[in-house]
């Protein structure tokens, strides 16, 4: 009878710990990201006293009573504050997959073209990466959590972000970039800076699951007018045969989702996808083109 008792108790106490740590990863905050410039290296330079006292107040908000993260914080962000400011366009942009600091190779050209376009438009550009996952398996399951439920923690530290700069740098606009489950990070953005009029957004490849409303700021593409993007239309049954006696190890040539391991057909977007660059440079030129 002892005995039974025991394993009772031993039962459930596995099964209340089980519950805490699957509670703890639900409920648990996420760290907010964190922008990190490409190709630009000027450093903090003569920041207003406002604009930094500003910083610290949302470095209290996201990070509270940690001097160390605070500080790291502001002094990351004021970088890029510095280097925006006397810039037309801040171009944002964040990574399908964890959403970790790397522009694949295919996103890389459709960067490049999006400045290049803007610039032929006698525009400024300076290009940003939203790190929104850091290293640890910790953060990554996060990310997981928050992607299936589209992002109820982090879009808001994103939009106080963008919100920041578009006050104190009141010439400013800026464009929110999202490949695959980024895309619906970007939506997310838009939908809390709804009313703000320098925030446009660009979004490819947007999983089929989610069907937030759509800003008319910002363009939505899901067919890189090749192959139909089998994670944007739900084609389970294509991602099954193209995976098919194929062993999940590599990063696959044509379209990647469940962090690069699973090949979806059309889940691919570059600046020479007819889909792409016709829709892209129309939408730069009908929104901007005539100032």
């Amino acid at each position: 009878m002892r005995g039974k008792v025991i394993t009772v108790s031993i039962l459930l106490a596995a099964t209340i710990a089980i519950c805490c740590v699957f509670g703890w990863l639900l409920y648990s905050p996420c760290p907010p990201g964190e922008l990190s410039i490409v190709n630009d290296t000027q450093g903090v330079i003569d920041v207003p006293e406002d604009v930094r006292e500003d910083a610290n107040n949302l470095a209290l908000e996201f990070f509270g009573n940690n001097p160390a993260a605070c500080q790291r914080f502001v002094d990351n962000f004021l970088e890029v504050y510095s280097a925006a400011e006397d810039r037309d366009f801040l171009l944002i942009f964040s990574s399908g997959g964890f959403g970790r600091k790397t522009i694949g190779p295919e996103w890389g050209t459709v960067l490049d073209g999006i400045e290049g376009e803007l610039e032929s438009l006698g525009y400024t550009t300076l290009l940003v990466v939203y790190v929104r996952t850091f290293d640890g398996l910790l953060d990554s399951i996060k990310e997981i959590r928050e992607q299936s439920f589209f992002y109820p923690s982090k879009a808001k530290p994103l939009a106080s972000q963008i919100d920041f700069l578009t006050e104190h740098i009141e010439s400013i606009r800026v464009i929110v970039i999202g490949e695959s489950g980024a895309g619906i990070l970007a939506n997310e953005v838009m939908e809390i800076l709804e009313v703000d009029p320098q925030v446009y957004s660009i979004q490819t490849g947007i999983p089929f699951l989610y069907h937030g409303a759509v800003s008319n700021r910002s363009l939505v593409i899901n067919d890189n007018g090749i192959t139909p993007d089998t994670v944007s239309t739900g084609d389970l049954w294509a991602i099954f045969r193209a995976n098919l006696g194929r062993l999940p190890t590599h990063r696959p040539e044509e379209g990647h989702i469940f962090f690069e391991y699973i090949r979806a057909p059309g889940h691919i977007y570059t600046w020479g996808h007819p889909g792409v660059r016709t829709q892209i440079t129309s939408f730069l030129e009908s929104n901007f083109g005539s100032d």
